[in-house]
């Protein structure tokens, strides 16, 4: 979303508005309901805060939830809790009426607001809204970020901390078997000395520095092809995603529960197959998720089993889907299947700290200990000869 200063003629007067919309021929459509545009300039974003927290954010979606739930207008509720509360809650609920007044629906108005929002809790929020009420959605959305954040929290902790331990681990094993050692081994008092035997040290320090050096570059190709490489092309990044087992459940089941989840609500709500499949394809982030849906979506309309083009699901899933007698059935199974992945990827993020600190802590270990065979070793040999 974009800010621009627009002036208006309005039977007041010429008046001065913001404006928030993702090109010009929006804002002139938004500011053209005060009045007759005059001018309009786009504004550069300056603003570099940070959005509201994960408990904010948390408090802002039950609050609104519940007075929404209670049948008052969002754009009222929006405004009680811009006079209630203080901080980034106050200036994210003013924010969001301020889109609100200028047509935009609430679901629309989280999704812009990406500083105050993640996307995977926007598009939780847009598939209630589509699949029920949006009250339901709003504390659906707000429970499931709470319970992911939790687990989260305290993973990417363990998980950056065991990467920072294994890459100083890798760089001090290239300096002990590069450097350090050979600036001990290669010291006339030991080098010519036949007590003087570091072979096997030497030569598994090698090796180490090799393997390490190998799952080092593994790593970062990961990283890159779960971050840029879904951005650069989408498609073919997950396609070799889902081929890396344990990978891949870490980088698309989240996704694929939100998809899951946002189908399985058009289903139940009683709108048409075909068009609950057009609605989620067109919602969802691109991937390979978004690509099966639009591949559902062809199948179903040349009167093939939509199912079949699930590709990127287990064929098990695929056959329970298939299986499916009815709406009722349909929507069930898919349900099963969203919690399914909502529970694969919390149970991969608490699994994948405790291993990635287990091997930074064993790499850490035989950096140490090459250090003391290829520093220390040669001086204790040194002495023991003499």
């Amino acid at each position: 979303m974009s800010l621009y200063i627009v002036k208006v003629m309005t039977e007041d007067g010429i008046r001065t508005t913001r404006v928030e919309a993702p090109d010009d021929s929006s804002a002139d459509r938004i500011a053209s309901r005060k009045g007759t545009v005059l001018s309009k300039k786009r504004q550069m974003s300056t603003d570099l805060s940070r959005g509201m927290s994960a408990n904010d954010r948390n408090t802002f979606m039950l609050r609104l939830s519940s007075m929404i739930g209670s049948k008052m207008a969002a754009s009222a509720a929006l405004r009680l809790i811009g006079e209630t509360f203080t901080g980034k809650i106050k200036q994210c609920a003013i924010q969001m009426g301020e889109r609100i007044n200028q047509g935009m629906s609430l679901a629309d108005a989280i999704a812009a607001d990406s500083k105050n929002f993640p996307p995977a809790t926007a598009a939780l929020v847009k598939a209630g809204v589509a699949g029920g009420e949006t009250w339901k959605a709003l504390r659906e959305a707000a429970d499931f970020e709470y319970m992911i954040t939790g687990i989260q929290k305290g993973a990417m902790k363990d998980i950056i901390a065991a990467i920072g331990t294994f890459f100083i681990a890798f760089g001090l094993m290239i300096m002990t078997v590069y450097y350090l050692g050979p600036t001990v081994t290669e010291n006339p008092i030991f080098k010519n000395n036949p007590n003087i035997d570091v072979y096997w040290p030497k030569l598994i320090g090698h090796i180490l520095v090799w393997v390490m050096g190998i799952k080092a570059l593994v790593f970062l190709i990961f990283a890159w092809i779960g971050t840029a490489g879904r951005l650069i092309s989408p498609d073919q990044a997950d396609k070799l995603i889902l081929k890396i087992p344990y990978y891949k459940d870490l980088v698309l089941s989240r996704n694929s529960y939100v998809v899951l989840y946002k189908l399985a609500l058009l289903v139940s709500s009683g709108i048409r197959i075909e068009e609950c499949l057009a609605l989620t394809a067109d919602g969802s982030p691109k991937g390979a998720m978004r690509t099966d849906m639009y591949r559902a979506l062809a199948f179903i309309r040349q009167g093939k089993t939509w199912a079949n083009g699930m590709e990127t699901l287990h064929p098990t899933d695929r056959a329970a889907l298939s299986c499916s007698t009815d709406r009722t059935d349909t929507a069930r199974t898919l349900d099963m299947l969203a919690t399914q992945y909502r529970d694969l990827y919390m149970s991969r993020i608490k699994s994948f700290a405790p291993v990635m600190q287990t091997l930074a802590a064993l790499y850490m270990s035989a950096a140490g200990a090459e250090m003391f065979f290829l520093t220390m070793l040669p001086m204790l040999q040194f002495s023991a000869s003499i």
